[in-house]
């Protein structure tokens, strides 16, 4: 087959070069910042100790393009003599020179400008000259004796067994929903495909009969197939019927596990391991098996805790081991926007670069695990005892049981370079070597009410402690930021990115992950907004319509390149559908397709190229924990890493993010809010449910500091939050006259106030920020859940009379939230009847009630990091031993108590509420103080005058 030019040559071209008058600088237009006056601050200018060893070395450039013909390397060789051909500088990072994120070149992004037709190079390639080969680094383990073996032992084994338990509970629900669940029931919930017609694609077999083999699976021509939950890497089960009856077994009669390899709106094509026996005949049923691809990938990390990724990157900078190259000193051409990179002054860099694993934090991050050190809070398990078997362990002294935590906890202190058990200060962080940086984040870390200013520093909105933040998060290697509700720790972290990049201009990837994707569409929009050049990988399908423009996907298609891919990828599709035809003993059968499979590998390695470009030329890319581990992401390391969110993430699971060469980490959570969710009681009970964020600030031996200015909320919103979890520190930074209540009966009047004249008591006609509706409508069981269909009628009643009374509110700025899924269930089909749409028309008019459909039903969790307007927050529980299951995890009342600008309605059972009890095995499985919540919490709206007695279902 005749190769596009897009792919002829990659390496030689045509430079035309600039006009001798002319200076680089002035065509690009370079501007850089001012540096502060040195005499000003002389202590961020002494000699550097990071100096390269060797003398000769130029600045590295970020380079594209495999070229092929080049003679193997024996890189287990390069691995393990690194540390003895090349250490780390006195710093504790690579000498310069001898890294790919050099601290004196720019931000790639930075760099294009637009240049003069006489300057332009003619080269058809958008950004990059060369692609360097990159290889996975060789699977290494710490040697006996090292400093870090026996805590990473622990380590390991401590987070093996409990991811071990909870994927054998995830195992059991699994199979207990297939047995109870109707085919019917499981086809809503996105769990099965049913009436889909199979067809092979390819297979690789070897003489056993083992190998791969590939097949698609179609409604037909034009059929759509909702398949959102069959994502990639997960499991799927085989069957014409049903699993338990006829599933696709192998010879040896073991169920066969196929595997998602892709999707499109109108097809899934599996992975099997083994032939399937008449898969044209007939129609198929599909069922997501339970996929352990994440409890692998999570057991992969710690696993790469073996690396450290400072010394995998200098590795590629030995020189009498590796193959070095001059790429061009000219940028390359660009049709779109002819926007070019400044030019390197003829660097030399390998051609060869190894794919980074691990984090330089591995020491921090183990402490806790080593032979010497005492957790803050210890159980009856010493951390030297040997671990018990997994259906006894409670806590195993490591990491904190879920029991140890109170809502009156505050260990988020501001703290600099915290000395370390052998007495030396803890490593800076990976920027510290930038004078200008470093002395940025010192003025702004520093404890002066109004930090130093010096020409050049830009302009950046925030408050005293949010700026102390910043400068905590750069000048630190690993850094926490306690975010309470509404604190604007979004705001930060973009603040920061954007300070990083704009101002300036660090060349170093940045990654930003969270544990959800609304989470990550939240840091996505802020960065859009504040003008961040921010990309966003992961399924496309679950981003937000306005921000699918900013996906990885989307980007690629708008590539100069990507034309190349679209025609290759249609050569490649009517060589398919000609195989497809072709019977199988047809000898032109494997010709052909030998034929496509050499256009796929093409159209993969342009991908890759435009994957790379795309990523190295934005500011910061955007994912979730799980989505970072995506090939996707293979094509560049990530240095910087901002974790949002971090709470709500198990450990190993943070973990995935971070091995991706991170040196330099910012964690950014509240563990007064919302945790990460375990199904099996074993495994929280021995601290899989205590997050990385809350064992760290527990600790105390890494720099965290709390924000404490809200910004959301009405202040008499705030006001118990801050004194019940915040030791009255929180702050408020919005007037209450901008948080003005809505109009409706169900907020109560403020007190009355005296006349100015007469000294009269009169009604002010204002109403209160928070009411609580009391009522006695008893609760009941709902699909092993819990339910309260008379408050739900109450609810009811107060959308209805919000909407009525306002006319400026809309529907999408009401949220309810509810504890428990079984009342979202009944919440929803009462807002959401027949008989409730009629009866709202005659009250709000057609075009009012279809706003109704905007208002949004959803747990706590699915609250989190969010805001409305107004907020009726469903406490569900009302029985006469007045007790309240898991509704006593006060940091699920903290999230729901935290969600409303203008006004918060709480709508229960006061008694219930007062008493506040839980049973045994609830109370073993939440931290404490949650009965001590809700009792303050009734007796703060009962001094307050917030109850509001309902006519319905008094007694």
């Amino acid at each position: 087959m005749e190769k596009l030019d897009v792919i002829k040559d990659w390496v030689d071209a045509d430079y035309a070069p600039p006009d001798e008058n002319i200076s680089w600088d002035e065509a690009l237009n370079i501007s850089l910042p001012a540096p502060p006056p040195m005499d000003e601050f002389p202590d961020f200018f002494a000699a550097p100790d990071h100096l390269p060893k060797k003398s000769g070395n130029t600045l590295p450039t970020f380079s594209l393009t495999v070229e092929s013909g080049k003679s193997p390397v024996d890189h287990s060789i390069l691995m393990k003599d690194i540390s003895v051909a090349m250490p780390l500088a006195a710093d504790g990072y690579p000498p310069d020179g001898n890294t790919r994120f050099d601290w004196r070149t720019r931000a790639l992004g930075q760099l294009r400008r637009p240049l003069p037709s006489h300057l332009r190079p003619r080269n058809r390639q958008w950004m990059y000259a060369k692609q360097p080969r990159r290889y996975q680094p060789v699977v290494s383990k710490l040697s006996n004796g090292h400093p870090l073996l026996l805590a990473l032992q622990r380590y390991r084994r401590h987070f093996s067994q409990l991811l071990e338990a909870e994927l054998q509970e995830e195992t059991r629900l699994f199979n207990q929903r297939l047995e109870e669940w109707s085919t019917e029931k499981l086809v809503k919930a996105g769990y099965t495909l049913v009436n889909v017609r199979g067809h092979e694609v390819s297979r690789k077999q070897n003489s056993k009969g083992e190998g791969s083999f590939i097949y698609s699976f179609t409604r037909g021509k034009g059929a759509m197939i909702d398949a959102a939950k069959f994502t990639f890497g997960q499991y799927v089960m085989l069957s014409r019927t049903h699993p338990f009856q006829d599933a696709v077994k192998d010879d040896e009669d073991k169920l066969v596990l196929a595997t998602v390899n892709s999707k499109t709106k109108g097809a899934i094509q599996l992975v099997s391991p083994v032939p399937i026996p008449d898969i044209h005949q007939g129609v198929w049923r599909l069922d997501i098996g339970h996929s352990d691809y994440v409890y692998k990938k999570q057991l992969e990390a710690m696993s790469f805790l073996n690396n450290n990724p400072l010394e995998q990157d200098m590795s590629d900078y030995i020189e009498d081991s590796k193959e070095f190259e001059s790429y061009p000193q000219f940028p390359l051409d660009v049709p779109r926007g002819n926007h070019l990179m400044a030019p390197a002054s003829s660097p030399t860099v390998p051609s060869d670069q190894v794919i980074l694993r691990g984090t330089s934090l591995r020491e921090t991050l183990l402490k806790a695990f080593s032979k010497n050190h005492l957790p803050p809070v210890l159980s009856a398990s010493s951390p030297d005892e040997s671990f018990r078997p997994i259906s006894n362990v409670k806590c195993d002294g490591f990491v904190s049981g879920t029991q140890a935590l109170s809502p009156t906890d505050l260990d988020a202190t501001p703290k600099s370079h915290i000395a370390s058990g052998t007495g030396k200060a803890q490593k800076s962080g990976i920027l510290s070597r930038n004078t200008l940086i470093r002395s940025w984040a010192e003025r702004h870390r520093s404890g002066r009410e109004t930090p130093v200013e010096v020409e050049g520093d830009p302009h950046v909105p925030l408050n005293r402690t949010q700026l102390r933040a910043m400068g905590m998060m750069l000048s630190e290697a690993l850094s926490l930021v306690q975010g309470p509700p509404g604190t604007g720790k979004t705001r930060v972290i973009v603040e920061t990115i954007k300070l990083l990049k704009h101002h300036f201009q660090i060349p170093h990837p940045i990654l930003v992950c969270a544990h959800t994707n609304v989470a990550v569409d939240n840091l996505l929009s802020g960065m859009v907004k504040h003008g961040v050049n921010a990309i966003r990988t992961g399924t496309a399908e679950r981003v937000p319509t306005e921000l699918k423009q900013y996906t990885l996907e989307i980007k690629m298609e708008s590539h100069p390149m990507w034309i190349s891919v679209q025609t290759m990828t249609e050569k490649a599709k009517r060589l398919k559908d000609e195989i497809f035809r072709m019977d199988f003993d047809n000898p032109e059968r494997e010709q052909k397709n030998l034929e496509m499979k050499k256009i796929w590998r093409q159209i993969w390695g342009i991908q890759q190229i435009i994957n790379r470009e795309l990523l190295l030329d934005a500011d910061v890319v955007c994912t979730t924990c799980i989505s970072a581990i995506s090939a996707n992401l293979n094509s560049i390391d990530f240095p910087i890493v901002f974790l949002d969110e971090a709470s709500m993430a198990t450990e190993p699971l943070t973990l995935l993010p971070l091995m991706k060469g991170s040196s330099h980490v910012a964690i950014i959570g509240d563990h007064k809010q919302l945790p990460p969710v375990i199904v099996s009681e074993d495994a929280h009970a021995g601290g899989l449910s205590t997050s990385l964020f809350e064992r760290l600030i527990h600790e105390k031996d890494v720099p965290s500091i709390m924000l404490d200015t809200q910004y959301r909320m009405h202040p008499s919103l705030a006001a118990f939050s801050s004194k019940t979890f915040y030791s009255s520190l929180l702050k408020n930074g919005t007037a209450a006259s901008e948080r003005p209540p809505p109009e409706t009966a169900f907020l109560i009047p403020e007190d009355p106030i005296p006349d100015p004249s007469t000294g009269e008591l009169r009604l002010s006609g204002e109403k209160t920020n928070l009411t609580f509706l009391n009522h006695s409508h008893p609760e009941s069981p709902v699909l092993q859940s819990m339910a309260n269909e008379g408050e739900a009628e109450i609810i009811v009643d107060v959308v209805t009379d919000l909407l009525h009374k306002n006319p400026d509110l809309k529907g999408s700025q009401i949220g309810i939230i509810a504890p428990y899924l079984g009342q979202i269930k009944v919440l929803s089909e009462t807002l959401f009847a027949s008989g409730t749409q009629d009866s709202l028309k005659k009250i709000l008019g057609d075009e009012r009630t279809e706003e109704v459909q905007d208002v949004e039903i959803k747990t706590v969790d699915g609250f989190e990091g969010r805001e409305k307007e107004v907020i009726i927050f469903s406490t569900v529980r009302s029985n006469p031993g007045g007790y309240i299951g898991f509704l006593g995890d006060w940091r699920r009342v903290n999230v729901g108590l935290t969600r409303a600008r203008r006004a918060l309605i709480m709508v229960g059972n006061k008694e219930t509420l007062k008493t506040a009890k839980m049973g045994k095995r609830v109370a073993e499985n939440l931290p404490q103080g949650g009965t001590k919540v809700w009792q303050d919490l009734m007796a703060f709206l009962e001094q307050g005058g917030m109850i509001l007695d309902t006519d319905q279902g008094v007694d």
